[in-house]
């Protein structure tokens, strides 16, 4: 790779890495701005509650069972299909989910979700670009540190060379 060919690709790189940048920026902010709406518009418990009852159908499958366990127990004795068994647990990781993200104090719903899964996308753009224009940086600096040492070596000898070779001339003798 040449240096012009270096510019480009840093260029690129710096344009995507600027981009990136500003987009999780704006995500951030939006997200940002929509939860203080929401968290404005009503307090956290009656969010929370609201959210609890909007998932309340979808969980009422879990009521007989205590524990994740209990769910395979009941396909291991024939009580449930296999496929009804990876369905409970697929419900009963969502509902653990979301009790975890209502106790943690941030109000979430699914318009946050999505604000968060669009920065973490955003997040990942152009990782692969970047990283080979970072270790192409990388590369290059070493080569270029290479040659100042060569560029400062060669001058040294210059040096010594216009003088009559002085300290090498004196070591000989």
């Amino acid at each position: 790779m040449n240096a012009q060919e270096f510019a480009k690709m840093e260029k690129s790189a710096n344009e995507k890495i600027k981009a990136r940048n500003r987009a999780e920026a704006e995500i951030k902010d939006a997200l940002a701005r929509y939860v203080k709406s929401k968290t404005r518009a009503r307090s956290k418990k009656a969010a929370l509650e609201k959210d609890a009852a909007i998932h309340a159908p979808r969980f009422r499958k879990l009521d007989e069972y205590d524990r994740r366990d209990d769910i395979r127990e009941a396909y291991g004795m024939g009580y449930i299909t296999e496929s009804q068994a990876d369905k409970l647990e697929d419900l009963w990781d969502e509902r653990e989910e979301l009790k975890a993200m209502s106790t943690d104090g941030v109000y979430t719903d699914l318009v946050t979700e999505c604000l968060v899964q669009a920065k973490q996308f955003v997040a990942g753009l152009f990782e692969d670009e970047i990283g080979e224009y970072e270790l192409t940086k990388i590369a290059w600096e070493k080569e270029l540190e290479e040659s100042r040492k060569l560029h400062d070596q060669m001058h040294e000898d210059y040096k010594a060379w216009k003088n009559g070779w002085g300290k090498y001339a004196k070591a000989d003798q």
